[in-house]
This record gives C-alpha cells, sequence and structure tokens, in this order.
C-alpha cells in the first residue's frame, strides 16, 4: 500500500482539511478500490460505475455499496444478476423492442411498464430485476435499465468479462503488457496524440450506450487507483467530476481551485508535494468532505 501523506498544503484551506480529516484512511476504505479481477470489474467498475448518474447509486443497486434502508430490496449481487444474467434479457427481442422504444424522444412509459415486461418476457432473471427496480427506493428510469442490459450484451464478445474488454482494447491500442504500467504514456488515436488512459476513456464513450465522456473516468478511475496503490501502474490523471466537486470549487476554491478537468489536474500537481499523488485521493476527499456537510445540513433541518 502506498503511504500518502497526513496532511498537504495547497492554496486551498478547505482542500487541506478535508485531506487531514479523510486521506490517511482513504486507501483502506471499503468499497473505494476496485481490484483487478473479473468479479470486481465486472460488478463494481462496470455495473456499479457506469450508471451512476442522476440519482441513481449504481453500487448499491448493484449490491457493492452499502444498501439503502429498505426492508424490501435485495440487490442484484445477492439475486446473482450479473453481466451474462443482464446480457440473456437483453436477447429477448420484446424486451429489447420496448426498451428501445421508450428511450427514444418520441416514446415515453412509466417504469412500472418495463418491469411488467420484464415479469412477463423475462422468465425468473427478468421478474427477479424487475422486484430489485421496485423496491429500489432511488430515481430509476428506463434508460438506465436498457443500459444495464445493452451494455452487458456488448460484453459477450468478450466472455462477459470487462477485463477482457479492456485487455482487447489496451491491445488494440498496441500495449503488450496488462494491466497497463502507465497511463499517461502518449499513444496515436483516431487521428491524433493522447494518453492511454484518455483513449481508454474514449473507447467506453464509443461502446457503451449512456456513458460519455463525463462517466467514462467513473468507470475505471478506482481500478487505476487499486493497480497505483499495489505499486501495479504509475500515476494516473482520472477522477470524478462529480456534482459535488462542482460545489466545492463554487463554495471554497473559486479563486484558486480550477473547475474544469484538465485545469484541476495541472493545478494538482504544482501543489508542494502533490507530484506524485493522483488527483482521484483529492477529489474523493472533497467527496467525502461535501457528503459528511451535507449529511450534517440534512439532519439540522430535521432537528
Amino acid at each position: 500500500m502506498q503511504n500518502i501523506p497526513r496532511s498537504i498544503n495547497t492554496s486551498c484551506p478547505q482542500l487541506n482539511l478535508f485531506w487531514e480529516r479523510y486521506a490517511i484512511d482513504l486507501l483502506a476504505k471499503p468499497g473505494l478500490l476496485i481490484a483487478d479481477t473479473d468479479e470486481d470489474l465486472n460488478l463494481h467498475a462496470f455495473l456499479g460505475h457506469s450508471v451512476d448518474m442522476q440519482g441513481f447509486r449504481a453500487g448499491e443497486f448493484v449490491g457493492v455499496d452499502p444498501s439503502p434502508a429498505s426492508r424490501d430490496f435485495v440487490s442484484l449481487r445477492v439475486r446473482q444478476i450479473g453481466v451474462k444474467e443482464l446480457s440473456d434479457l437483453w436477447r429477448v427481442e420484446t424486451i429489447r423492442e420496448h426498451l428501445q422504444g421508450v428511450t427514444t424522444w418520441r416514446q415515453s412509459a412509466s417504469l412500472e411498464t418495463t418491469c411488467n415486461v420484464l415479469v412477463k418476457h423475462g422468465g425468473q432473471i427478468g421478474e427477479s430485476l424487475a422486484q430489485t427496480l421496485r423496491s429500489f427506493p432511488r430515481r430509476k428510469q428506463n434508460r438506465i435499465v436498457r443500459a444495464l442490459l445493452q451494455n452487458s450484451h456488448v460484453l459477450k464478445e468478450c466472455g462477459y468479462s470487462f477485463r477482457s474488454w479492456l485487455v482487447s482494447e489496451c491491445a488494440r491500442l498496441g500495449l503488450l503488457e496488462f494491466p497497463p504500467t502507465d497511463f499517461r504514456r502518449e499513444i496515436r488515436f483516431a487521428g491524433r496524440s493522447m494518453s492511454l488512459e484518455g483513449a481508454l476513456r474514449l473507447r467506453i464513450a464509443q461502446t457503451f450506450y449512456l456513458v460519455g465522456m463525463t462517466m467514462a473516468p467513473y468507470i475505471i478511475c478506482d481500478w487505476q487507483l487499486w493497480l497505483w496503490n499495489d505499486g501495479k501502474t504509475a500515476l494516473f490523471d482520472s477522477f470524478k467530476l462529480d456534482k459535488f466537486h462542482e460545489e466545492f470549487v463554487k463554495k471554497y476554491g473559486q479563486d484558486t481551485v480550477p473547475l474544469k478537468e484538465s485545469a484541476f489536474i495541472s493545478w494538482w500537481y504544482q501543489q508542494e508535494g502533490c507530484e506524485w499523488l493522483p488527483p482521484r485521493l483529492a477529489n474523493e476527499c472533497i467527496w467525502l468532505g461535501m457528503e459528511s456537510a451535507k449529511n450534517s445540513l440534512l439532519h439540522c433541518d430535521q432537528c
């Protein structure tokens, strides 16, 4: 395990405070690092992060993060529904056509309609997925269901393994080793020079429905953090540019901390003693600090 410093001295005092509060235990935090295994990359990185958007906490839905307070909810992991099972549902023509229809701008339908289709045409797995959706106490959308099924089916050609997909993509990009030992190495892709992690993020966005360039780094950055922490790869740049990060900059770092990803990365490496630390570490400290502040405000409102 990497021995990260107990404190940092950046130009943003609030970030320094959040670092002192959270960073020392960060790399041992359950549920943060994603190990380089088929199971962890499938459940945590792929299913748990690829659709983690707009109030839908995919990690909770899948079962890699603590479940929300709901006695009726049972995660996909507990139900033994994984990439293959979700892919099999996408192969059912009635389910596939229904989801393709209700996720276009011309048509809309309630999620309950989708659950009914899953129950009617998806067999035991479809019924189990419908039960999971109905009992999940977070915001749910038909396009999330489509993404889980359609994207899982993409992995059929790779033995239902996101890790195998990453292996094949790295090979196409000219890498002889896997996992990569340097994500920041410059390669040629799509007619221009870019980092390996930039090319991987672009390929993820191009390949998987609904992910896009904003969500692509969510899928790989905590796997990269595990590799870095284990000494298997060098420094990397990817992190999660989420709403908490934006709120932090507006509240605490407007005059010092850049909002945009590339500018934040450059700023971070220029801070004293931070040039060897992945920006993802600071990004997670920001998330934990802002989440704690949000929960404290909610608690005060309820007092």
